[in-house]
């Protein structure tokens, strides 16, 4: 590593990472990827769906470092606390085995198995569970903090950290990636498999539409926010991951706030190998996200309802109307632009988009933007910076608070110009889960054209 490579990645270990990092410095191994799972009730099958990518690594003549980090905290029941028992036991009987961890250390085992080498985390013990308010974000922090740990002493050599769920199956060619030199991360191409379960599938395929739909959105708008953010097809680069402080400690969304935070600090692109596959399942793990959406699409059946695409022609307004800060003055900038921006809107749409700026604290914003310097790039930047992935969806839903509700999710994408492509000649009263996986493909091939 470079030297302020180094730099960066030492001020992390030494002042931000997780206890568990220090278990990396123990690694008698040679690597050449690393790969971070977090893992909750599963069984040893999740190795199934990772074992395409490590084959071909190991083909290659190269190996794999997969970190499993089993969790759980102490609201979890006696049957969760089994499973994950099973789970590190049979990981642990994949090969020769040593312990990294001393007597009061979170335990932690190396296991050399044939083609590649694994971690185990055990922080599902009696002891070592993990506080009930951070969950999968810490689980998924301390693995990669091992990770760094093994990348900054050399025992693994990846020029990425990459992180991936127990639902997944990666590609053959999941590690074949080229790394631009701006890059503080790559965001991996996805689809859902269909599980078999009528109900399950129906609602993965209209969440998957809402998640492209919600991007293709963003990409309409003209923000550099439009990105997917899910925790299985994130890999980051190392400087990267320890600028912006490693994974939010969150119980749920660490992915898109991690996410939101390294598109700050570098370029995120689009991996270019195959799509990896989501499995189609409920789940009840954390408390928002593809699993709990797809509960709740089960629950609510037929009325599925996503944002009015309205909301994206709002943000397209406003985006556009930004560069107006430059050269205004400090007391003038947000009027300079909210007239700017209103100035291509009917009087209802006027009212909406102020009351929602408002809401969101825009007018502060601005002037704060205005005050930085007079150079429009500094502004620009400021003005990124501040508005957003988090503050995008705060906007999304002040627009939908100021008198634009949730339609149901065909409509919306009927409406949409972005989207409107991807749903022509479906007819909505005989739509199946067939044709909406269909729409998703449609909609994924539309991202790709952005």
């Amino acid at each position: 590593m470079r030297g302020f490579q180094k730099d960066v990645i030492a001020k992390y270990l030494k002042a931000y990472a997780e206890p568990e990092a220090a278990l990396g410095t123990r690694l008698q191994c040679h690597t050449e990827h690393v790969l971070v799972i977090p893992a909750q009730d599963e069984s040893i099958s999740l190795l199934e769906g990772i074992q395409p990518a490590l084959d071909t690594v190991s083909e290659q003549g190269q190996r794999t470092l997969c970190i499993i980090v089993v969790n759980a905290t102490d609201t979890h029941d006696s049957l969760v606390q089994e499973r994950n028992t099973e789970l590190i036991h049979a990981l642990r009987d994949h090969g020769p085995t040593v312990p990294l961890h001393t007597q009061h250390e979170t335990p932690c085992w190396h296991t050399r198995a044939s083609s590649f080498d694994l971690v185990v985390v055990d922080r599902s013990s009696t002891g070592f569970r993990l506080p009930s308010n951070q969950g999968v974000g810490l689980a998924r922090k301390i693995g990669c903090d091992l990770a760094l740990t093994a990348l900054r002493d050399g025992s693994n050599i990846s020029p990425l950290i990459h992180m991936t769920d127990c639902d997944v199956r990666l590609p053959g060619d999941y590690f074949d990636v080229a790394v631009p030199a701006a890059c503080a991360a790559l965001i991996y191409r996805f689809s859902h498999k269909s599980s078999g379960h009528s109900l399950i599938d129906d609602a993965h395929a209209k969440y998957e539409a809402f998640l492209r739909y919600y991007v293709l959105g963003l990409q309409h708008a003209g923000s550099p926010y439009a990105f997917h953010t899910i925790g299985s097809c994130i890999a980051v680069t190392p400087t990267a991951y320890a600028a912006v402080r490693g994974v939010p400690k969150r119980q749920a969304g660490e992915d898109f706030y991690l996410l939101n935070k390294l598109a700050k600090v570098g370029q995120l692109y689009t991996a270019n190998s195959s799509p990896l596959t989501i499995q189609a399942r409920t789940s009840l793990r954390v408390p928002f996200g593809t699993g709990q959406a797809t509960n709740e699409i089960v629950r609510n059946r037929g009325t599925y309802k996503i944002y009015d695409p309205t909301i994206f022609d709002l943000i397209k307004t406003w985006c556009n109307a930004l560069e107006a800060i430059n050269g205004t003055r400090v007391n003038a900038a947000y009027e300079t632009v909210r007239c700017r921006a209103e100035s291509v809107l009917d009087s209802v749409d006027q009212q909406r988009l102020r009351t929602a700026l408002e809401a969101i604290g825009a007018p502060d914003a601005l002037m704060t933007a205005a005050a930085q310097s007079p150079t429009s790039a500094i502004r620009q930047k400021w003005l990124t910076d501040w508005f957003d992935a988090f503050r995008t969806l705060k906007l999304v839903h002040a627009l939908r608070q100021a008198g634009l509700p949730d339609i149901p999710w065909f409509q919306a994408l009927q409406n949409a110009s972005f989207s409107r492509s991807a749903v022509a000649n479906v007819r909505p009263e005989h739509i199946t889960t067939t044709d909406t996986f269909d729409i998703c493909q449609r909609l994924a091939s539309l991202e790709e054209q952005c």
